[in-house]
């Protein structure tokens, strides 16, 4: 089954509802989807979101990365070979994580269906579905708690609050969050890099009876002294994104017990391999994972929850990144019920693209 054509489809697409984090502002989602086809004709799918303030990459450079190198060194080889197939793409795609991510999950997303397998029972099979949280931006605590709401009469157990620019009256509107919603509705913190260490363990101390699950990467991802700093003085678990790119980070992170958990990503790991790998380390460093997400197509959404389903250390996932695209041009691959994600029985990812 050999590598014939590989195919480029940039797509901006569209978000319903806007929304802040601590270092930027989003209205849309920039995705680059793959096509992989084989000699006896399967079609394999792939998407590369990239986030150009975690990564360096941008749609542009993942294109231009695939086109330019990564396509022309896979043309013509085995398409079941994975272990060979991820050797090549750590050679080429190593400072191009999103864009080897694209081509990484086609390839299982191949694999998977040249033996007719959905790839979470071809992987591990760990859990049969997984609760997901919902993201809730940076916004007035009215709008905050209004949402909240929403999101709980619309089945979600778990919200995933943004913070990181004010850290006081991010502890009102966290508190006021968890007055509006009930005590068994999981609060997950993201602060993405926002605070200094002062003012993250300041933020946690106000935060010790609000039944916070866990607050993610409250200070900046290369000061690792500072994690560390409010890891130690937290009651509250905290858990590195930004500052866990790959496995190696992952190790560092263990080693100096920084972080009580990490979340993983498929676009800053460099795909499905290569979070597994990561994932081993984390569970070698007794440290729970979350796979989580950007905003993304359901291609690579689905490719999150498989995985998500198929490894044993996953203990939580943040994958909702495709729930506020309007456009999206993918169906199928997992369903939404009662907040769990449950990837369906079709083989591989299981995803019907109308491109």
């Amino acid at each position: 089954m050999v590598i014939s054509r590989i195919d480029l489809f940039p797509k901006t697409f569209q978000l319903r509802n806007p929304y802040t984090i601590a270092y930027d502002s989003i209205a849309t989602a920039p995705n680059l989807l793959v096509r992989i086809e084989t000699d006896n004709g399967l079609m394999g799918w792939g998407n590369a979101a990239p986030d150009s303030f975690v990564t360096g990459e941008t749609v542009a450079s993942a294109e231009t990365n695939l086109a330019t190198t990564i396509i022309p060194a896979l043309l013509g080889r085995e398409a079941r070979a994975l272990s060979a197939l991820h050797e090549i793409l750590q050679l080429h795609a190593s400072r191009a994580p999103a864009a080897g991510a694209a081509i990484d999950m086609a390839l299982y997303d191949l694999f998977g269906k040249s033996v007719n397998l959905p790839l979470y029972k071809l992987l591990g099979w760990a859990r049969p579905k997984i609760l997901t949280s919902i993201t809730i931006g940076i916004t007035a605590i009215e709008e905050s708690t209004r949402q909240a709401r929403e999101f709980v009469r619309a089945g979600f157990r778990a919200l995933k609050i943004k913070t990181g620019v004010d850290w006081e009256e991010d502890v009102e509107r966290l508190k006021a969050i968890r007055a509006a919603v009930n005590p068994a509705i999981a609060l997950r913190v993201d602060a993405n890099q926002g605070y200094t260490a002062e003012q993250a363990m300041a933020f946690c101390r106000r935060l010790e009876g609000e039944q916070i699950e866990f607050i993610e990467q409250p200070t900046a991802a290369k000061n690792i002294a500072a994690l560390q700093t409010v890891h130690d003085s937290s009651k509250i678990p905290i858990m590195a994104d930004e500052s866990a790119l790959a496995g190696n980070d992952v190790l560092t992170l263990a080693a100096r017990g920084a972080v009580d958990m990490v979340n993983l990503k498929l676009m800053k790991t460099g795909g499905m391999t290569s979070l597994m790998q990561a994932t081993a380390v984390a569970v070698a460093g007794k440290m729970p994972v979350m796979v989580g997400c950007n905003d993304e197509s359901r291609i690579s959404i689905a490719a999150a929850v498989h995985l998500a389903c198929a490894l044993g250390g996953v203990h939580y996932a943040d994958l909702d990144g495709a729930f506020d695209i309007v456009d999206d041009v993918a169906s199928g691959g997992f369903v939404l019920q009662d907040g769990y994600l449950i990837p369906n029985e079709q083989p591989g990812l299981g995803v019907d693209v109308k491109i």
